[in-house]
């Protein structure tokens, strides 16, 4: 049999689940190439460990990408240039590369450049040193207000900005601070998690409230006013002494540029087998756009858990092409995870989002054995995509 080559593009979660899911299954004469700009792995999530200080350095949650060579992976250390979804090439910072399945998987770029004020006022909720300056700072404030800004949807990891604030008032109660400190969530999102239907959504309110934090939904923000430490939304504006920011989103430009997305300014795939428009060139994780396919119309959350599960389904489908195997996977749309809730514990959601007429999603309520089996998954997931 002659030999088959797979190139994905990035170096993600999702990029790299493919990766290993094909290795596993494929034959070592066809080649899995991937092509990532950076030389490391960090699992996003650990920005909830920098800001507990559970982790103290990023560096403990990142691992080398040049150890993928120990598992017949090749990767290639450049830049994505442009694209030929037609042609299945990609030319990089290093030179052009072809091959026979291509596997679009860059993620979505924070832009805070693109929201007024953003880099000059906010620590970056989504940058594992604005973690780390989150938790340097809740160390030295002592009263006043702190605000967590979600400045547009969709963004990555929708619970991200929640934990944060759960963390926040976590931190501030362990110093006996809290009572001197308002915290104030505002996000364009209409609840909590909208994607995932109500149940979920009005769990998450409720423990917002129980912990006195304010929800403000519905707020699409304009600019920032660093020297008036405030925020000017579409309607109204909201001052704080403290921020942590959600940037902006967006597809990279490159995806853009070789038509592979819509008028959304994502990816759009197929539901069950994440494929483009373009035969044999499939697209996962948080560069797609993947709507619900019952009467809400809810877009798919962009969360490594998807990510991961859709990797697995093209990567087996690739295969059993290449092999001319029988049982082509699909995508259902189920998919789960844990919220950090502060003082050890998480909550767990899961359910189906592919459920009709709605989501059906459902939190638990936080304990210490959800929090140690969120830490015992990111440190398994980690070890294992590199």
């Amino acid at each position: 049999m002659t030999g088959k080559k797979v190139l994905i593009l990035g170096g993600g979660f999702g990029g790299l689940a493919a990766a290993q899911q094909l290795r596993r299954i494929l034959p070592s004469e066809h080649r899995i190439v991937v092509v990532e700009k950076k030389s490391f792995f960090y699992l996003n999530a650990f920005n909830m460990q920098l800001i507990t200080g559970e982790m103290k350095d990023s560096r403990e949650g990142q691992r080398d990408l040049a150890d993928l060579a120990r598992k017949d992976i090749d990767w290639v250390h450049a830049e994505v240039q442009s694209i030929d979804p037609a042609g299945k090439t990609v030319r990089t910072s290093s030179g052009t590369l072809g091959g026979d399945y291509m596997i679009v998987a860059l993620g979505a770029e924070k832009t805070p450049e693109t929201m007024p004020g953003f880099a000059e006022s906010a620590c970056n909720l989504y940058d594992a040193s604005g973690a780390i300056r989150i938790r340097e700072a809740l160390k030295e404030f002592e009263s006043g207000r702190i605000v967590i800004l979600c400045c547009a949807t969709p963004f990555s990891c929708p619970g991200a900005p929640y934990e944060a604030a759960f963390l926040v008032d976590s931190a501030l109660r362990a110093t006996k601070k809290r009572e001197k400190v308002e915290i104030a969530l505002y996000t364009p999102e209409p609840r909590p998690l909208p994607a995932t239907g109500t149940a979920m959504g009005e769990a998450v309110l409720g423990m917002l409230k129980e912990r006195s934090i304010e929800f403000h939904g519905q707020h699409k923000a304009r600019r920032i006013d660093g020297a008036g430490r405030k925020i000017i939304f579409e309607s109204g504006e909201a001052s704080f002494d403290f921020l942590v920011g959600v940037p902006p989103h967006t597809a990279p430009r490159v995806a853009r540029e070789a038509g592979l997305t819509d008028e959304s300014g994502w990816i759009p795939v197929d539901l069950q087998t994440l494929e483009t428009k373009f035969a044999g060139v499939f697209a996962i994780g948080d560069i797609t756009l993947i709507r619900q396919p019952n009467p809400t119309g809810l877009l798919l959350p962009k969360a490594w858990v998807f990510a991961d599960e859709e990797a697995r389904v093209v990567a087996r489908n690739i295969a059993a092409e290449i092999l001319a195997g029988q049982g082509r996977s699909k995508f259902e749309g189920v998919g789960s995870c844990y919220l950090e809730m502060g003082d050890d514990m998480a909550a767990y959601g899961s359910g189906n989002f592919y459920s009709y007429p709605a989501p059906r999603v459902y939190l638990e309520p936080p304990s210490k054995r959800f929090h140690t089996e969120r830490r015992e998954l990111e440190r398994e997931r980690l070890e294992a995509l590199v």
